[in-house]
């Protein structure tokens, strides 16, 4: 974390306001004593995982962070996991960091994959992460045979984990559509709506900017993991809501640059 950036000066310091808020509900309430800590942590990946999905505007994702802070803070349930899976597709995907996973990257992306697929939300989100690491092999220019093994091995590893834990649904899951359908909408407006031409930069000695297709297939991703695991997940699909806010403000964030694009054309 730079801190000269203020980017990274306002997270910290949101973080910090969330887990100080969490410990005055653990005094003063009959919350959870993992409550700040919960909090904390979703107020920071929260932020992390709109930075993927928006890049080019810090604003996103502050107001992400505190919307999913308060959504903790008012005690509802968040998948801190999976949250933290979703930014790594995110990463792989969009290729924020500007240069291509090296093997053993995938190697700990895979163990992530397969240790958080001890739940619903977990386990798609584990096998989203697997066919993130395959897809984002078939969009680089030069294929690598390892990295759709080790895609294999995650898909493999996190159904297997999935599995001894009873995260897979034994029957036809009980799905709730007042969650489901949003997302499945949410998920077919990310499929049909580009995002306009990056502006950052993921090599300052470079100059090179973000693809739009690499940004679009990340968000896509997230879409559709979000709609996976409201699909398998039941009432603990609420717990996907800080995700979610991350995904519909980057939508609206681009949407909001292309008006302001087209008008100033």
């Amino acid at each position: 974390m730079d801190l000269t950036l203020l980017s990274n000066r306002t997270i910290i310091a949101l973080t910090a306001v969330a887990l100080i808020a969490g410990l005055v509900l653990v005094f003063v309430s009959d919350a959870s004593v993992w409550l700040p800590v919960i909090a904390a942590g979703t107020t920071f990946l929260a932020w992390a995982l709109t930075r993927e999905l928006d890049p080019d505007r810090n604003l996103t994702a502050v107001v992400a962070a505190v919307l999913s802070a308060g959504w903790v803070l008012a005690g509802y349930d968040v998948a801190l996991l999976a949250l933290g899976g979703m930014i790594l597709v995110g990463r792989l995907l969009v290729e924020t960091t500007g240069r291509r996973p090296l093997l053993t990257d995938l190697a700990i992306v895979a163990a992530v994959a397969t240790v958080i697929a001890f739940t619903p939300v977990g386990w798609v989100t584990g096998f989203g992460l697997a066919v993130a690491i395959y897809v984002d092999n078939r969009m680089a220019t030069e294929h690598n045979g390892r990295a759709v093994v080790i895609a294999v091995v995650a898909a493999l590893g996190a159904s297997f984990v999935a599995t001894l834990t009873d995260a897979i649904p034994q029957g036809i899951p009980e799905v709730r559509p007042v969650l489901a359908i949003p997302l499945g909408l949410l998920a077919l407006i990310t499929v049909a709506r580009e995002p306009p031409q990056p502006t950052s930069q993921v090599d300052s000695r470079r100059k090179t900017f973000l693809k739009p297709g690499r940004l679009q297939a990340g968000r896509v991703a997230i879409a559709l993991i979000l709609f996976g695991a409201a699909l398998v997940s039941g009432d603990d699909g609420t717990a996907l809501i800080p995700a979610a806010i991350a995904l519909v403000l980057s939508l609206a964030s681009s949407e909001a640059e292309r008006v302001r694009r087209t008008r100033y054309r």
